[in-house]
């Protein structure tokens, strides 16, 4: 095999990165090893291969990171017409597992919501926070949000999701008071002299808060309350629509809370449940049952 001559060629004229070409060259070694020789690269050989990958347990995505190094390698010798055809051609890549989503439990969003004072960045982030939480909007949908689109008489906010689609979301009564005690300390620090500032959430300079903004926030918020786990603005999307269907709540109507188009992207919430599951497990099976006292 011209690994070398290969590697030369995805790096001086393909351009790809450090990274990439390190890693083509280990997986088209360990082909080369496999191979051990033999040119007759039949369909059930590459097979073998690939239980011998999965046999080393690797991830998926590694295993087709292989496969795709290997398919560049021959398509590199046709190109050089050292070969006719990519045995590699018809091998599919595999199934990439599904990564299920990060949510909060309880006792975090305690700690996340606690007030610590009653001036603006204080009511600002724990509005910010709560209303992630209690409509699932996403953080760029937040950011967008302009006071004609709140509607605390009617409880309701309507965001502007994806591909400029209109969604109404709901307020909490939490959220909702919330509301009602920021706007005017908003009216205080908003500053108009650009012009005039119609969104919602202000940065203390008065002015739009970014995307960047909140994520800032809300890692700040993590680090102080001592939560030991990974926490975006899209954690608590995950969480929103984890607790609505740990609560029984109808999935076709989660997926329109979150504006998802397809019910299959709403579907991987319901893999997050184990809580409800755990709970039906132990009230219906006769020796799942938890006795009073009993641990």
């Amino acid at each position: 095999m011209m690994i070398d001559a290969f590697i030369s060629y995805l790096t001086n004229i393909k351009s790809v990165s450090n990274n990439t070409s390190r890693s083509y060259r280990n997986d088209l070694k360990s082909w080369e090893l496999y191979l051990d020789g033999n040119s007759d690269i039949t369909r059930n050989l590459i097979r073998l291969y690939l239980v011998e990958l999965h046999n080393r347990d690797l991830k998926a995505s590694t295993v087709n990171r292989h496969l795709s190094a290997i398919r560049s390698y021959y398509q590199y010798e046709i190109l050089n017409e050292y070969r006719k055809d990519n045995p590699f051609n018809q091998i599919k890549s595999l199934k990439k597992e599904t990564k299920l989503p990060n949510y909060l439990f309880f006792r975090d969003l305690e700690k996340i919501f606690a007030q610590s004072g009653d001036d603006f960045a204080s009511i600002r982030d724990i509005l910010i926070f709560k209303t992630l939480y209690s409509t699932g909007c996403r953080v760029s949908e937040l950011v967008g949000i302009v006071l004609s689109q709140i509607s605390t008489g009617q409880s309701k906010l309507k965001v502007v999701g994806k591909g400029d689609v209109d969604r109404f979301v709901f307020l909490t009564p939490d959220v909702k008071n919330l509301i009602e005690k920021y706007l005017p300390l908003r009216e205080d620090i908003v500053d108009n002299s650009k012009g005039v500032v119609t969104n919602l959430f202000l940065d203390l300079r008065g002015r739009e808060l970014t995307t960047r903004g909140v994520y800032y926030l809300i890692e700040k918020r993590i680090r102080e309350s001592g939560i030991e786990k990974k926490v975006s603005p899209h954690t608590f999307r995950h969480t929103f629509a984890t607790h609505l269907l740990n609560e029984g709540a109808d999935i076709r109507v989660v997926q329109e809370l979150l504006g998802h188009k397809s019910i299959s992207t709403t579907q991987i919430y319901t893999h997050t449940g184990i809580e409800k599951l755990r709970r039906v497990y132990r009230g219906a099976h006769p020796h799942g049952k938890i006795k009073e006292g009993v641990r």
